[in-house]
């Protein structure tokens, strides 16, 4: 076997582990969610497993929403935002 091609057999091998395990993950998460469901009321019970328990091959929009924010943030807001956590952890200018 060439390098190469033992390297794309490598890739296959750890697809299909990834597959196995995103599979088995989704079976967990859709089995705790009945059980949650089963235990609240009606109006509380959660449809989409998603919102349950995020996994991380799940894509919320593509960005987290804290993640978004900072990047939304102007360079004023984000020294603001650095102030504010030094001054939390005893750190003056």
């Amino acid at each position: 076997m060439r390098p190469g091609e033992f390297w794309e057999a490598l890739l296959v091998y750890q697809e299909d582990k990834a597959a196995d395990r995103r599979h088995l993950g989704e079976l967990i998460r859709g089995a705790a969610l009945r059980l949650w469901n089963i235990q609240v009321s009606k109006r509380s019970r959660i449809v989409d497993a998603r919102k349950f328990w995020p996994m991380p091959w799940d894509e919320i929009s593509g960005e987290d929403a804290a993640v978004k924010a900072i990047k939304e943030m102007t360079d004023e807001e984000r020294r603001k935002s650095a102030r504010r956590l030094l001054k939390k952890f005893g750190w003056n200018e």
